[in-house]
């Protein structure tokens, strides 16, 4: 997935950045801001070939999506699986990066599709996994026929609520009574909370289970090695950027712009083609300069 720069033309606004106009030139101009950088503009998601090298073949983009810019990968998934779909070509796997992995895909892809998920997911980003210390999820055990919850020191739970997070995913958020808690003698390792009892937010049963598997899973090097097909992605997008320009787009609204990006793949595709007719070996990973004095010390 590749960024656009436009201009950075902001315009202060109390709404929501999903809906706001950034520029007077282009109404379809979105602004992202993520990891202390930003821009205005759009973005290209890249779906493409990576048969393994033994087959010889080139690898070539299959399909392009362009969005604005506040549109995540995992967004375009369903979108990307369907033109293909028409098109006759899906595939029996898909490697997809973390940002598109989620626990809905894991589960109705090879149910709907009829293809494997295969892509990391993300670690367990909680206060206890984090600092490793405290009770997390691992340490209450959940009775999904009753609708409770037990903690490690067997109070149960009062409260079990099914719904969505604030990423609109279904989610399960199961409390505890602020009576149960508060003379606990461990309710600093539960919660941070001093007015209320604890408090856990999961996924629903198969989604929590998808989850964990994938997550031991993917910390073996078979799992690996498997992956590693996948590590050429990253070329298209660079080979997109250094070919065609196409960290900037020269048209105004999606429409356009979506068919420069159109232009982009098929001319990457004919560049490959004809390098794979001309047996002109793929280029080496590039060396950085400070590994290139680490391996001449």
């Amino acid at each position: 997935m590749a960024a656009l720069l436009l201009r950075d033309l902001r315009c202060p606004s109390k709404r929501s950045k999903l809906t706001r106009i950034v520029s007077p030139y282009d109404v379809h101009a979105r602004n992202v801001s993520r990891r202390g950088s930003g821009w205005d503009g759009s973005k290209v998601h890249f779906s493409e070939t990576c048969d393994p090298e033994d087959t010889g073949r080139p690898h070539l983009v299959t399909e392009v999506v362009t969005t604005d810019a506040t549109v995540g990968g995992a967004v375009v998934v369903d979108q990307i699986h369907d033109r293909l779909e028409v098109r006759q070509l899906l595939p029996g796997e898909y490697y997809m990066g973390s940002g598109c992995i989620s626990a809905e895909l894991l589960l109705t892809t090879p149910i709907e599709r009829g293809a494997q998920v295969i892509g990391p997911v993300r670690p367990n980003s909680t206060r206890e996994n984090v600092e490793a210390k405290g009770f997390g999820t691992a340490s209450f055990t959940v009775d999904w026929t009753t609708r409770h919850a037990t903690c490690p020191n067997g109070r149960t739970s009062q409260y079990w609520a099914e719904g969505l997070d604030r990423n609109n995913r279904p989610a399960v958020r199961i409390r505890f009574a602020t009576k149960t808690c508060a003379p606990c003698a461990d309710r600093d390792a539960c919660t941070r909370s001093t007015w209320y009892g604890g408090q856990l937010t999961i996924r629903p049963q198969e989604q929590s289970a998808i989850l964990e598997q994938v997550r031991a899973d993917q910390n073996s090097q078979e799992w690996k090695a498997k992956y590693a097909i996948r590590t050429g992605v990253e070329g298209t997008i660079h080979q997109a950027i250094a070919s065609t320009g196409c960290r900037r787009t020269r048209y105004r609204s999606l429409p356009k712009t979506r068919l420069a990006h159109v232009f982009t793949a098929a001319a990457i595709n004919l560049i490959r083609i004809d390098a794979w007719w001309s047996e002109r070996p793929l280029a080496s990973t590039r060396t950085s300069h400070l590994a290139r004095i680490q391996l001449a010390a």
